[in-house]
Order: structure tokens, then C-alpha cells, then sequence
């Protein structure tokens, strides 16, 4: 997605006004007084002119990527841009002294030296690399296998993450210094919390395999359940290491921090993520599947989901889904994971002209209306 911002670049607007001077408007016009070939060679212009803009960004983008993953190897050079990108943005921009800026510097020693902070500084920047990289693409196969590999890693991590990668990338001091905040921020198909397993697949992985890949759906879903029980354990590990050594007081202290905290590390707490998030996981696979993959298969793995988990609190939801498929109203449910993927909070496209979901040879393309037996549910009489 590129972004044209004119005030950033005063010297193509003056470009833009001498191109036109040719016109010899007189003192106050309006379009009306313009002729039609005056009009036509305007627009011309000003097209050339957006054409060079997008290329200046389009560099300047992807010239950040490369400074990005350059110092996202090396713990030294990304506390060094670090330092640098908050400079610019917070006391350059400002005109403050650079006294004040060495006295900010010698304060942050200690978090500098953190291996946490270090660690997931490089995180960042590496996300933020891809996500520069993404932001020049029109589709994500160059960047899919590297994400891919990006997310295992964050479920491996042996440091708790830092407050910055819980925050979007769009609003880091990174995306401040090299102004983006709208490349990144208003791109809908990318997650911007470099942290957010559930996010990247939700609004990236998922959503081009349904496109480009459905055979591939599967063992994506299985890897995004593997990699989030396996943050869930590690957050849990970390909890109990927080609380060894703490006498009463302390204790108390920190499982209460523990328990309120919200956000991602809120969402991936033991208890919860066992009892509502990991089954949801595996309904909301299955459901996909049917979709965009093999209904009939899928649709028996739902019946036996469904036979297994009767007593959850979820049950009746995940019932009222599957009849729906099975015999409510036709698409509702489908639309959910159709392969054009609309962007989370966007509207769906249902029109006639909607790409339908793939069907496997040998399946129907609706389950309206269709008893048990047609579908394989149960043995036909």
C-alpha cells in the first residue's frame, strides 16, 4: 500500500505549480476557465508526477526494510539504530540539546544491556522488515515462507518479550523515523503487533492459503496450534520462575500481575487457552477445511468434534454452526472462510460475482438440505 503524503515533499510540489505555469492563468480562475486540452495535459502531468512520488516511497520503503534486517542479526546494531531513530524523532525533530539526549542515553544503560530487551528489539525489526516488504507486494508469495518461519520463532523464544512487541510496529519509534506509520498501520491484510501469533495468521497466513494454497490449510492450522500451546507453556514456565523465590507478600503480588494482565499474554493464559482457546482452535480448522477444502471429510471430523465435546460451554454454539451448514440457511456460514478473505472488518463479498470456495472432486457445492446419509454421516439404509 503506498501512501502519498505532498506535504513531506515541498520540492515535487513546486514541480507540480511550475508544470502548470505554462497556462498563464490570470489572477483568480476556477476550473471552469480551464480548456479542455489545458485539463487533459494537467492530469497528465500530475499523473507523472505520482508516478515519481510512488516510486520515492517505494524506495524509501524498501530501503528501511533492508536497514531493518540488516540490524535485526546483531544485537549491537539494532540498540544502535534504536538509539539513533529516537533521536531523530525525539529530540532532533524537537530541537531539544543534545544534552538532554546524552542524559536520556546514559539513563537507558541498564535496559540497553537487557538480554529481553535486546532480544526482542531484534524481533521487531525483523517483523518490521517483512512488513515493509509486504506493504510493496501485491501478494505475499515472497514474504509467506520467511513469515512462516518468523512465527515459529516466537512461539521458541527464551526471554519474556518486551513491552515493544506488544505495541503495533505502526506506532514504534522505527515507523516514527522513517514515517511509517501509514504503510504499515493502514495495511489490512498484515498484523501489526509483531508478537500476535493469532493475528498473523488470521489476517495473512491464513487468508493466502485460502487463495493461492488450500491444499495447504491443514498443516498451517496444525503449526499455528502447535506454536500457540507451545507460547502457552513457555509464558507459564516464566510465571512460575517470576514467583520462585518470593515470600508471601511478593507472591500475591505477582499472581495478582499475573492474572490481570490483558492483551496477548492475557489471551494465552494456561487455564483459559485449555478449556475455551485450544478447542476453538480445532472447531475453527475443521470449519475451514469444510469450506475451502473437503467437505464430506470434514464434515464427519465435525460430527465426531461435536460427540466429544458435548459438555463444553461452547457446545451449543458449535452445534448451531454445524446445522446451519448441514441444513440452515445456504453461504452464512461459508462466507466466514471463503477464498477471497476479506480484511478483518471489512464486508464480506457476497455479490453473484463472489469467488465461491473450492469443492473437492466428487462433493456438492451446497450441503442445503441434505440428509446425513448424502453427506456420509451415517451409514445410507
Amino acid at each position: 500500500m503506498k501512501v502519498i503524503l505532498l506535504h513531506r515533499f515541498p520540492g515535487l510540489i513546486a514541480t507540480a505549480l511550475a508544470g502548470i505555469c505554462w497556462l498563464n492563468l490570470p489572477g483568480k480562475m476556477t476550473a471552469q476557465d480551464l480548456t479542455p486540452d489545458q485539463m487533459a495535459t494537467l492530469h497528465q502531468r500530475l499523473e507523472s508526477l505520482k508516478k515519481s512520488l510512488n516510486e520515492h516511497l517505494s524506495t524509501r520503503n524498501t530501503s528501511a526494510g533492508d536497514i531493518f534486517m540488516a540490524a535485526s542479526s546483531d544485537p549491537k546494531k539494532a540498540i544502535e539504530l534504536y538509539v539513533n531513530c529516537y533521536k531523530i524523532v525525539k529530540f532532533d525533530r524537537e530541537n531539544r540539546p543534545d544534552s538532554d539526549f546524552r542524559a536520556w542515553r546514559d539513563s537507558q544503560k541498564n535496559r540497553f544491556d537487557d538480554d529481553r530487551f535486546q532480544e526482542s528489539l531484534m524481533i521487531l525489526l525483523r517483523y518490521m522488515a517483512f512488513s515493509c516488504k509486504a506493504a510493496e507486494l501485491e501478494e505475499f508469495d515472497q514474504v509467506f515462507q520467511p513469515l512462516m518461519e518468523y512465527v515459529d520463532g516466537l512461539s521458541r523464544m527464551e526471554e519474556m518479550p518486551d513491552g515493544i512487541l506488544m505495541q503495533s510496529a505502526a506506532r514504534t519509534i522505527f515507523a516514527q523515523a522513517y514515517h511509517l506509520e501509514k504503510l504499515i498501520g493502514d495495511n489490512d491484510n498484515w498484523e501489526p503487533v509483531a508478537y500476535n501469533i493469532e493475528g498473523i495468521y488470521d489476517r495473512s497466513i491464513l487468508p493466502y492459503l485460502r487463495r493461492k494454497k488450500p491444499e495447504a490449510l491443514e498443516n498451517a492450522w496444525d503449526r499455528r496450534i502447535e506454536q500457540q500451546t507451545r507460547l502457552v507453556a513457555f509464558l507459564a514456565e516464566q510465571d512460575k520462575k517470576q514467583m520462585k523465590g518470593a515470600d508471601r507478600d511478593d507472591e500475591r503480588r505477582i499472581r495478582d500481575r499475573q492474572e490481570s494482565r490483558g492483551g496477548i499474554l492475557g489471551a494465552h493464559d494456561q487455564e483459559t487457552f485449555a478449556l475455551i482457546t485450544l478447542p476453538t482452535l480445532h472447531w475453527s480448522k475443521l470449519k475451514d477445511l469444510y469450506v475451502n477444502v473437503n467437505q464430506q471429510a470434514n464434515a464427519i471430523a465435525m460430527l465426531k468434534f461435536l460427540e466429544e465435546n458435548l459438555k463444553h460451554p461452547k457446545a451449543e454454539e458449535w452445534f448451531g454452526e454445524f446445522e446451519e451448514m448441514i441444513g440452515g440457511t445456504e453461504g452464512s456460514l461459508e462466507r466466514q472462510y471463503e477464498n477471497t478473505s476479506p480484511a478483518p472488518g471489512s464486508t464480506p463479498d457476497v455479490s453473484e460475482n463472489s469467488a465461491p470456495a473450492p469443492v473437492p472432486a466428487g462433493a456438492s457445492k451446497s450441503t442445503k438440505g441434505k440428509s446425513k446419509e448424502q453427506l456420509g454421516l451415517v451409514p445410507a439404509p
